[in-house]
């Protein structure tokens, strides 16, 4: 049935078009414009923001449930809040733990995943080959090393699930990790990491081009005998081809930082992510977790229990948007970093843009920046 969605503030990589109109058929988008088609079912966007739908390529939870509890219903219940808030396209992410929770993990996404109000497009699995140095909020006890053996037998059990992996590049020593991740078409990111500007070089030229969560556990320059070092952050910025997540919740990185960040690398380089846990979409204060890792909820992010650090955010991507505005971003270029970078990032093609010939998945925003749930 052919469809047109009419009176949008249409929200294109380049532009916003006022007055827009924007058809598509079967759930492939037809034409992006200003003229009104004779032969279409009529939607009218009253004048509100349609963009791309919201593509979060880093997220643990929300509404009190984690991908790491390893059963449907928390997948459910967690996709639904992040859906609820304009997300359409997620990567539930899985962070360090033992092998047999991530099996458990990964088995009950693969239940889920056909039951839940958005699409998942994959699993990110964030570690647990980690720096012990670099650990934050993840157990430092259950980082470990790269495992061939482990490693490959996930991706013999999950292999068309599983299609990013966060680890740090400084402990795959002889790079077969690497090797194994660009062979088998799984996206590589560098995360909670020590490295040095010669493991960055390395990683770059064996395909790892993402680095997770920009500031947060990467490392910066040291000094060796005198000399100084460029860390993870500094090589993010020289490595051109390099794209970076930021954590958007305007709690990990204050408005100057993002504004720096962007002035660098640019959209088309920069992917907005939520870095979600469980209580993303909960009350915003006094929630305490009382788990391996406690944490408290307090100022709109969550810390660790002793307040030295921040344990991980609770936003959804409608926050994301409002608080990246907030810094100085154009709308254009903020909805740029959730999604057309995100999908250009993880090949998603026909995603993350209002175009000719994309999958007509949108997200509705009022003049607020608030999510309007629309039918269509």
């Amino acid at each position: 049935m052919k469809t047109a969605i009419i009176n949008a503030n249409i929200v294109t990589t380049e532009k916003v078009i006022p007055n827009g109109v924007c058809v598509f058929d079967n759930g492939i988008i037809e034409y992006v414009g200003t003229q009104m088609p004779n032969d279409a079912v009529v939607i009218d966007a009253k004048n509100q923001y349609l963009i791309p739908g919201f593509i979060d390529l880093h997220c643990h939870g929300g509404d009190g449930s984690e991908f790491i509890d390893g059963t449907k219903d928390a997948v459910i219940k967690a996709c639904s809040i992040h859906a609820k808030h304009g997300t359409k396209v997620l990567y539930p992410t899985i962070s360090a733990t033992d092998y047999d929770t991530m099996v458990r993990s990964l088995e009950a996404i693969e239940k889920a995943k056909d039951s839940v109000n958005l699409i998942i497009a994959g699993v990110h699995l964030e570690g647990p080959y980690l720096s012990p140095d670099m650990c934050g909020a993840q157990n430092g006890n259950i980082i470990r090393k790269p495992n061939a053996k482990e490693y490959e037998s996930l991706y013999e059990k999950f292999g068309t699930l599983i299609k990013r992996w966060s680890y740090a590049p400084e402990e795959d020593v002889d790079g077969a990790f690497l090797k194994f991740l660009t062979r088998n078409n799984i996206t590589p990111s560098t995360a909670h990491s020590n490295a040095k500007y010669e493991h960055m070089l390395k990683a770059y030229e064996g395909g790892n081009k993402l680095v997770t969560h920009l500031y947060s556990c990467t490392s910066t320059i040291v000094r060796e005998g005198g000399f100084r070092k460029l860390g993870v952050i500094e090589s993010t910025f020289l490595l051109d081809d390099v794209c970076a997540e930021m954590i958007g919740d305007g709690r990990h990185l204050p408005s100057e930082l993002l504004r720096m960040i962007f002035k660098i690398k640019g959209a088309d380089k920069l992917c907005l992510v939520t870095d979600a846990i469980r209580y993303a979409g909960c009350s915003e204060s006094g929630q305490v977790y009382d788990g391996e890792i406690p944490y408290l909820i307090e100022d709109g992010v969550a810390k660790l229990a002793d307040r030295s650090a921040f344990a991980g955010s609770i936003a959804t991507t409608e926050r994301i948007v409002k608080s990246v505005t907030e810094a100085g971003i154009l709308l254009k270029d903020v909805v740029t970093m959730l999604t057309k970078t995100p999908a250009t990032v993880m090949g998603l093609d026909g995603y993350g843009s209002i175009k000719k010939g994309y999958n007509a998945i949108f997200t509705v925003l009022d003049k607020d920046l608030n999510v309007v749930n629309v039918e269509i």
